[in-house]
Protein backbone atom coordinates (compact mmCIF):
# COMPACT_ATOMS: atom_id res chain seq x y z
CA UNK A 1 0.00 0.00 0.00
CA UNK A 2 1.33 3.66 -1.05
CA UNK A 3 0.12 6.83 -0.29
CA UNK A 4 1.30 10.01 -2.12
CA UNK A 5 0.49 13.79 -2.15
CA UNK A 6 0.48 16.22 -5.38
CA UNK A 7 0.62 19.52 -5.14
CA UNK A 8 -0.36 21.34 -8.08
CA UNK A 9 -0.19 24.74 -9.48
CA UNK A 10 -0.48 26.11 -13.26
CA UNK A 11 1.18 28.57 -15.62
CA UNK A 12 -0.34 29.86 -18.52
CA UNK A 13 -3.88 30.71 -19.10
CA UNK A 14 -6.83 27.79 -20.85
CA UNK A 15 -8.37 30.77 -22.41
CA UNK A 16 -6.52 33.99 -24.64
CA UNK A 17 -3.28 35.39 -23.98
CA UNK A 18 -0.56 32.58 -24.88
CA UNK A 19 -0.03 29.50 -26.51
CA UNK A 20 0.74 27.38 -24.02
CA UNK A 21 -0.53 25.75 -20.72
CA UNK A 22 0.97 23.81 -17.86
CA UNK A 23 0.30 22.16 -15.33
CA UNK A 24 2.89 21.07 -12.50
CA UNK A 25 2.50 18.75 -9.59
CA UNK A 26 4.79 18.07 -6.97
CA UNK A 27 5.14 15.02 -6.30
CA UNK A 28 5.43 14.00 -2.15
CA UNK A 29 5.44 10.91 -0.61
CA UNK A 30 3.20 10.55 1.76
CA UNK A 31 5.50 9.42 4.73
CA UNK A 32 7.87 12.38 4.28
CA UNK A 33 5.30 15.32 3.20
CA UNK A 34 5.13 16.65 6.91
CA UNK A 35 9.19 16.89 6.87
CA UNK A 36 8.51 18.79 3.17
CA UNK A 37 5.90 20.87 4.06
CA UNK A 38 8.02 22.11 7.32
CA UNK A 39 11.10 22.78 5.22
CA UNK A 40 8.89 24.79 2.27
CA UNK A 41 7.88 27.01 5.57
CA UNK A 42 10.71 27.97 6.89
CA UNK A 43 12.49 28.33 3.23
CA UNK A 44 10.12 31.02 2.23
CA UNK A 45 9.52 32.71 5.50
CA UNK A 46 13.51 32.69 5.42
CA UNK A 47 13.40 34.09 1.91
CA UNK A 48 10.89 37.16 2.66
CA UNK A 49 13.41 38.22 5.93
CA UNK A 50 15.99 38.09 3.62
CA UNK A 51 14.43 40.36 0.87
CA UNK A 52 12.40 42.28 2.90
CA UNK A 53 9.28 41.10 2.05
CA UNK A 54 6.22 41.03 4.74
CA UNK A 55 5.22 37.73 6.23
CA UNK A 56 1.79 38.04 4.89
CA UNK A 57 3.10 38.54 1.06
CA UNK A 58 2.82 35.30 -1.43
CA UNK A 59 5.62 34.82 -3.60
CA UNK A 60 4.68 34.19 -7.03
CA UNK A 61 6.57 32.51 -9.47
CA UNK A 62 5.22 34.97 -12.17
CA UNK A 63 6.87 38.21 -10.51
CA UNK A 64 10.67 36.88 -9.39
CA UNK A 65 13.78 38.26 -10.25
CA UNK A 66 15.81 36.00 -12.30
CA UNK A 67 18.13 35.74 -9.17
CA UNK A 68 15.50 35.47 -6.37
CA UNK A 69 13.57 32.55 -9.15
CA UNK A 70 17.43 30.62 -9.24
CA UNK A 71 17.85 30.38 -5.27
CA UNK A 72 14.29 29.50 -4.62
CA UNK A 73 14.57 26.39 -7.17
CA UNK A 74 18.05 25.40 -5.53
CA UNK A 75 16.24 24.95 -1.87
CA UNK A 76 13.37 23.79 -3.45
CA UNK A 77 14.40 20.96 -5.59
CA UNK A 78 15.50 19.01 -2.11
CA UNK A 79 15.57 14.72 -1.70
CA UNK A 80 11.74 13.61 -1.45
CA UNK A 81 10.45 15.86 -3.99
CA UNK A 82 10.03 14.89 -7.49
CA UNK A 83 8.27 17.11 -10.36
CA UNK A 84 5.29 15.93 -12.63
CA UNK A 85 4.14 18.07 -15.34
CA UNK A 86 2.22 18.55 -18.75
CA UNK A 87 2.35 21.08 -20.95
CA UNK A 88 -0.83 21.96 -23.59
CA UNK A 89 -0.39 23.84 -27.04
CA UNK A 90 -3.20 25.97 -27.33
CA UNK A 91 -2.93 26.63 -31.00
CA UNK A 92 -3.96 22.96 -31.42
CA UNK A 93 -6.83 23.01 -29.12
CA UNK A 94 -8.68 26.32 -28.86
CA UNK A 95 -11.63 25.58 -31.15
CA UNK A 96 -12.49 22.98 -28.76
CA UNK A 97 -12.36 25.62 -25.51
CA UNK A 98 -15.21 28.11 -25.90
CA UNK A 99 -17.21 27.66 -23.34
CA UNK A 100 -16.29 27.75 -19.69
CA UNK A 101 -17.64 23.67 -19.40
CA UNK A 102 -14.73 22.76 -22.26
CA UNK A 103 -12.49 24.40 -20.23
CA UNK A 104 -13.42 22.65 -17.00
CA UNK A 105 -13.68 19.68 -18.80
CA UNK A 106 -9.85 20.03 -20.33
CA UNK A 107 -8.33 20.82 -17.14
CA UNK A 108 -9.58 17.80 -15.79
CA UNK A 109 -8.81 15.53 -18.62
CA UNK A 110 -4.76 16.99 -18.51
CA UNK A 111 -5.25 16.69 -14.55
CA UNK A 112 -6.28 13.16 -15.03
CA UNK A 113 -3.28 12.04 -17.41
CA UNK A 114 -0.62 13.29 -14.30
CA UNK A 115 -2.56 11.32 -12.07
CA UNK A 116 -2.78 8.16 -15.17
CA UNK A 117 1.05 8.30 -15.22
CA UNK A 118 1.36 7.52 -11.45
CA UNK A 119 -0.85 4.60 -11.58
CA UNK A 120 0.87 3.07 -14.50
CA UNK A 121 4.56 3.17 -12.64
CA UNK A 122 2.92 2.91 -8.89
CA UNK A 123 1.48 -0.34 -9.12
CA UNK A 124 0.86 -0.35 -4.87
CA UNK A 125 -0.79 2.69 -5.07
CA UNK A 126 -4.45 2.91 -2.88
CA UNK A 127 -4.64 6.74 -2.28
CA UNK A 128 -3.63 10.24 -4.19
CA UNK A 129 -4.43 13.26 -2.02
CA UNK A 130 -4.47 16.33 -4.74
CA UNK A 131 -3.69 19.97 -3.19
CA UNK A 132 -5.05 22.37 -5.65
CA UNK A 133 -5.10 26.16 -5.32
CA UNK A 134 -8.56 27.42 -4.54
CA UNK A 135 -8.72 30.47 -7.03
CA UNK A 136 -7.27 28.91 -9.78
CA UNK A 137 -10.80 26.25 -10.03
CA UNK A 138 -13.90 26.87 -10.99
CA UNK A 139 -16.79 25.93 -8.64
CA UNK A 140 -17.87 23.59 -11.18
CA UNK A 141 -14.80 21.64 -11.82
CA UNK A 142 -14.04 21.27 -7.88
CA UNK A 143 -17.24 19.12 -7.89
CA UNK A 144 -16.49 16.98 -10.76
CA UNK A 145 -12.91 15.72 -10.80
CA UNK A 146 -13.06 13.39 -7.74
CA UNK A 147 -15.78 11.49 -9.86
CA UNK A 148 -14.37 12.15 -12.88
CA UNK A 149 -10.60 10.45 -11.83
CA UNK A 150 -12.50 7.65 -10.15
CA UNK A 151 -14.50 7.17 -13.73
CA UNK A 152 -11.03 7.27 -15.84
CA UNK A 153 -8.91 5.35 -13.48
CA UNK A 154 -10.88 2.73 -11.64
CA UNK A 155 -14.18 2.34 -13.61
CA UNK A 156 -13.18 2.72 -17.08
CA UNK A 157 -10.56 -0.51 -16.50
CA UNK A 158 -13.35 -2.68 -15.99
CA UNK A 159 -13.47 -2.88 -19.92
CA UNK A 160 -9.83 -3.57 -20.56
CA UNK A 161 -9.37 -7.03 -18.78
CA UNK A 162 -6.80 -5.86 -16.73
CA UNK A 163 -6.99 -6.39 -12.71
CA UNK A 164 -8.43 -3.40 -11.10
CA UNK A 165 -8.20 -2.11 -7.88
CA UNK A 166 -9.68 0.59 -6.21
CA UNK A 167 -7.91 3.69 -5.68
CA UNK A 168 -8.89 6.47 -3.21
CA UNK A 169 -8.23 9.91 -4.53
CA UNK A 170 -9.01 12.63 -2.65
CA UNK A 171 -9.65 16.31 -4.09
CA UNK A 172 -8.09 19.41 -1.08
CA UNK A 173 -8.91 23.12 -2.18
CA UNK A 174 -6.46 25.71 -0.27
CA UNK A 175 -6.01 29.46 -0.75
CA UNK A 176 -2.05 29.43 -2.32
CA UNK A 177 -1.22 31.60 0.48
CA UNK A 178 -2.09 29.11 3.07
CA UNK A 179 0.11 26.30 1.63
CA UNK A 180 3.99 26.46 0.68
CA UNK A 181 3.74 23.30 -0.80
CA UNK A 182 1.55 24.70 -3.68
CA UNK A 183 3.33 28.06 -3.66
CA UNK A 184 6.28 25.62 -4.20
CA UNK A 185 4.34 24.12 -7.25
CA UNK A 186 3.52 27.47 -8.47
CA UNK A 187 7.38 28.43 -8.98
CA UNK A 188 8.44 25.19 -10.66
CA UNK A 189 5.80 25.34 -12.58
CA UNK A 190 6.35 29.17 -14.14
CA UNK A 191 9.79 27.86 -14.41
CA UNK A 192 8.68 25.07 -16.74
CA UNK A 193 6.68 27.11 -18.26
CA UNK A 194 9.33 29.87 -19.43
CA UNK A 195 10.88 27.02 -21.75
CA UNK A 196 7.65 26.94 -23.53
CA UNK A 197 6.54 30.68 -23.64
CA UNK A 198 9.79 32.19 -24.15
CA UNK A 199 12.06 29.68 -24.63
CA UNK A 200 14.11 30.09 -21.89
CA UNK A 201 16.29 26.78 -21.47
CA UNK A 202 18.12 27.53 -18.21
CA UNK A 203 15.56 27.14 -15.80
CA UNK A 204 14.22 24.24 -17.24
CA UNK A 205 17.45 22.43 -16.50
CA UNK A 206 17.49 22.96 -13.21
CA UNK A 207 14.71 21.09 -12.30
CA UNK A 208 15.16 18.41 -14.91
CA UNK A 209 17.08 15.82 -12.93
CA UNK A 210 13.99 16.23 -10.44
CA UNK A 211 11.55 15.88 -13.34
CA UNK A 212 9.79 12.12 -13.13
CA UNK A 213 7.09 13.08 -15.85
CA UNK A 214 6.47 15.04 -18.23
CA UNK A 215 3.72 15.38 -21.17
CA UNK A 216 3.25 17.62 -24.55
CA UNK A 217 -0.43 17.20 -25.32
CA UNK A 218 -1.30 17.02 -28.18
CA UNK A 219 1.31 15.00 -28.43
CA UNK A 220 0.96 14.39 -32.58
CA UNK A 221 0.93 18.02 -33.38
CA UNK A 222 2.53 20.12 -30.35
CA UNK A 223 4.86 23.26 -31.35
CA UNK A 224 3.46 22.72 -34.91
Amino acid sequence: MQEINLYIDESGNLGHGGRYFLICALDVDKNCDSNISKRAGRVMNRFKKEKGIKKNIEIKGSLLKDSDRIELIEKILYKGIKVRYIVLDLKQTTMLLNKPDDKNACYNYLIQLIVKGIIDKKKNITKINLYLDNRSVKIGNRLSLKPYLYNKLVLEQLETGTKVKRIDFQINYFESESCYLIQWADIISNSLFKLYNSNIKYYYEKVKPYIIFESKFPSKNFGK
